[in-house]
């Protein structure tokens, strides 16, 4: 499975593979680097994490979108 990172540089949002400096997707937001890479990843198996303005990991989403963890009541 291939790793995906979601990145702020400077003012704009990035994705890029894990280990490759190419950058696939470039947005001015968040919300708009989400929604290309959840496009970009409609034919891969793989996690994507997102990362904060400050650099750590907020979130990991994973596709195709059924394996994502769902969330259970307790």
């Amino acid at each position: 499975m291939e790793t995906y990172h979601i990145t702020r540089e400077a003012n704009r949002w990035l994705l890029r593979e894990e280990g490759d400096p190419r950058v696939l997707i470039e947005t001015a937001s968040r919300e708009a680097a989400l929604e290309q890479a959840r496009d970009y990843m409609k034919l891969r198996t793989a996690t994507v994490k997102v990362h904060g303005s400050d650099g750590e990991v907020e979130e990991e989403r994973h596709y195709p979108q059924e394996q994502n963890p769902r969330a259970t009541g307790g």
